[in-house]
């Protein structure tokens, strides 16, 4: 049974499995714009939604995978970052949906007066006289909100990210934005997709799971199907769209207000950024803490991975570790002792800006400074340096392709 979190071929697979996935992306669009979905009726849109969503964003990974890695569904998800998170870090993901939507706003618009400019005519559909019922308002919520917040993230925040990881974090948030944006085939989304999938995609690599990233998604479409159906029936936020463009305010002061309004967003934004990351952080904190200071005998095998992941979270919080090998009493004293007669020993202790650092080999180094003890005992990040291979890649190049030539035909359609 192949190992999927770490198997090599994995990168392969991701790419060739996104393929698939767009490539039923379009023929599924080219299906329903030759009429042959119309039977549906009123119920079109739902059912181009579950095939696109259920069957396409879930169900062919699931395949794919299976298939490539024998691993089951389980195996699978905790591959793909399905892992439990704090309530604060929920609690700033719904925060951070609220930043979303702003952000997606602000970006759309600066976008599509951009392309416009250009002489692009964007496709209007002007709303019925009559309002949204709840029963479609719901409906519109499962299909909008609930749905792509599940399986969209679950291929792009999940199998993605699991996959462009072996090429760096940076290029994994960038490559995962853009084929979020350019899954999305059309022009008036592509920028907004783009720019949102990057920050998803960030948030769920500093969580470490991919339900934040779940929750910003559904939080995010959310707001627009309420703010649609607060306008079909007149309640509250209905006039949202209209307060947002500041009407009645002359062009310099609007301008003046648009500027403090996106500096808040930003602020907040990084704000909550922070705030995961170090939540994030006390959490593993915690749970390698109590991990390693139930260890009774100094002889037991340790996964070294798990040893080299404490001394990080340990660097990066700055507090000191109480945690005695031979005895359940704890010491006084900030010093980390870890010893097996499997992996090196290691000994930290934290002096003001210096680290004293020693291993069983008897190289002792004093006056270390952080960053070198990270460069020489921690585990480099090869992804950052990493180049795939032109199989390994290919399938990544024929999806951007792709899904380019799709969006700017949607541009060109717009410019005649």
């Amino acid at each position: 049974m192949e190992d999927l979190a770490k198997n090599e071929k994995r990168l392969f697979w991701c790419n060739l499995c996104y393929f698939i996935i767009l490539s039923l992306f379009v023929i599924l669009r080219i299906v329903s714009s030759l009429g042959w979905l119309d039977f549906a009726g009123d119920y079109e849109d739902a059912i181009f939604t579950l095939l696109t969503q259920v069957c396409i964003l879930f169900a062919v990974p699931m395949l794919v995978y299976t298939f490539a890695f024998k691993q089951k569904p389980k195996e699978i998800f905790r591959a793909f970052g399905y892992r439990k998170v704090s309530g604060k870090v929920i609690l700033c993901s719904i925060g951070m949906g609220f930043i979303a939507f702003f952000v997606i706003m602000f970006v759309s618009s600066f976008f599509s007066v951009f392309i416009q400019m250009l002489g692009y005519e964007p496709y209007v559909t002007y709303a019925t006289d009559s309002g949204m019922s709840v029963w479609t308002f719901l409906l519109s919520m499962l299909t909008v909100a609930v749905m792509p917040g599940i399986f969209e993230e679950f291929s792009h925040r999940g199998m993605l990210l699991s996959g462009f990881n072996k090429m760096g974090s940076v290029r994994a948030v960038v490559l995962s934005g853009l084929l979020f944006g350019l899954m999305h085939l059309n022009i008036n989304q592509f920028f907004y997709a783009f720019v949102v999938g990057m920050l998803l995609a960030t948030v769920a690599l500093i969580t470490r799971s991919i339900w934040p990233s779940v929750i910003i998604h559904f939080i995010n479409n959310g707001l627009n199907t309420y703010l649609d159906f607060a306008a079909a029936n007149d309640l509250f936020g209905a006039n949202f769209n209209t307060w947002i463009t500041l009407p009645g305010v002359n062009i310099l002061l609007r301008f003046l207000l648009y500027i403090l309004i996106i500096a808040i967003v930003l602020y907040v934004g990084v704000w909550l950024l922070i705030k995961m990351f170090t939540l994030t952080k006390r959490e593993q904190f915690k749970k390698f803490v109590n991990e390693f200071s139930n260890i009774k005998d100094p002889n037991q095998p340790i996964d070294i991975d798990n040893m080299q992941e404490l001394l990080k979270i340990y660097l990066s919080e700055g507090k000191s570790i109480d945690m005695e090998l031979q005895n359940s009493k704890k010491p006084k004293t900030n010093d980390v002792q870890y010893e097996n007669t499997d992996v090196p020993q290691v000994v930290i202790k934290r002096n003001a800006d210096t680290i004293e650092v020693g291993t069983n080999q008897a190289q002792v180094k004093r006056g270390m400074t952080m960053a070198q003890l990270i460069k020489n005992l921690l585990p480099k990040n090869e992804g950052e340096k990493y180049k795939p291979t032109f199989k390994e890649n290919f399938f990544l190049y024929c999806s951007i392709f792709l899904g380019a030539v799709v969006t700017l035909m949607t541009f060109i359609w717009g410019l005649f």
